[in-house]
């Protein structure tokens, strides 16, 4: 499973006359900053996420901003309001900047419309889905997968850290899918899940095949603990081949607010279980 999306690209991207400033939103932004490397709006908390996600749906041109705080509480007020936490790193002033995301467009996925190949069901045998069993190690083949463009060593220690914090009332927490091949983790992911509302952040596989089988198998784990939206981040062929549909920013929140808010509790108890059994559960 490749990242949500690719990495902010350091100058050229501030819009010379293009006003930035909140229009509704209060004074979420004010004073306005805007970063000099990367042109975005820079903010620190505390901040009022959920007003600052309302913002961008309010006709906000770009899909990031950013801030130096890699503090695992402020990850968790973004990840709770829909943003996806990236990072990037401004080489000349040597700073690790965080630059969450609120894609213009997102693919979402009702677990229960997940499509089932015939291949992920025969390839599924041998493998063993498990869930929070290897974060540590999840993350780090993330990023050697992908490289560290993105996934940047200060937002792998916040992702930590605030896994570590555990959960806190109805912030929402990290969470880890890993398939195993016995003892080997052969692919997996992780994210954020906040009520019945989970987001991928990123993952991975090792061998072929075998994303595939850790989607499908994932997806009915979230059918069975009872998410109702899963948050596959920007579109992309193969999520749209896994059954997701692509929505602009405004449905997104909506849908996305609603999942969060429902009077739900997803339990992941019934994990580990054999990936080909999850695939051929009867719900």
């Amino acid at each position: 499973m490749p990242p949500p999306s690719s990495e902010p690209s350091l100058g050229g991207s501030r819009k010379q006359g293009v006003d930035y400033r909140p229009r509704g939103a209060g004074d979420i932004l004010e004073p306005m900053d805007i970063d000099p490397a990367l042109g975005l709006p820079l903010f620190s908390p505390p901040l009022d996420t959920e007003a600052l996600a309302s913002w961008f749906d309010s006709g906000y041109p770009l899909e990031f901003c950013a801030s130096e705080s890699f503090d695992p509480s402020f990850i968790r007020e973004l990840s709770f309001s829909g943003f996806i936490p990236m990072a990037c790193r401004d080489e000349e002033g040597g700073r690790e900047i965080l630059t969450p995301k609120l894609h213009r467009e997102r693919a979402i996925l009702d677990p229960k419309l997940v499509r089932i190949t015939r291949t992920a069901g025969r390839d599924s045998r041998r493998f063993v889905l498990c869930v929070d069993s290897a974060l540590p190690e999840v993350l780090e083949r993330c990023s050697a997968t992908h490289g560290e463009a993105w996934l940047r060593p200060p937002l792998r220690e916040g992702i930590l850290a605030l896994a570590g914090h555990g959960a806190e009332g109805s912030l929402g927490r990290i969470l880890s899918f890993e398939l195993r091949d016995e003892d080997r983790l052969v692919a997996g992911e992780f994210g954020f899940l906040v009520g019945a509302a989970y987001t991928s952040f990123s993952g991975f596989r090792s061998e072929s095949g075998t994303g595939t089988v850790q989607l499908a198998a994932t997806a009915r784990a979230l059918e069975t603990a009872g998410v109702l939206l899963w948050d596959l981040g920007m579109p992309m062929g193969y999520k749209e081949a896994l059954g997701a549909r692509t929505v602009d920013r405004g449905q997104f929140l909506a849908l996305f607010r609603a999942a969060r808010s429902a009077p739900l509790s997803p339990d992941f108890s019934f994990l580990p279980e054999k990936a080909r059994s999850l695939l051929t559960r009867q719900l």
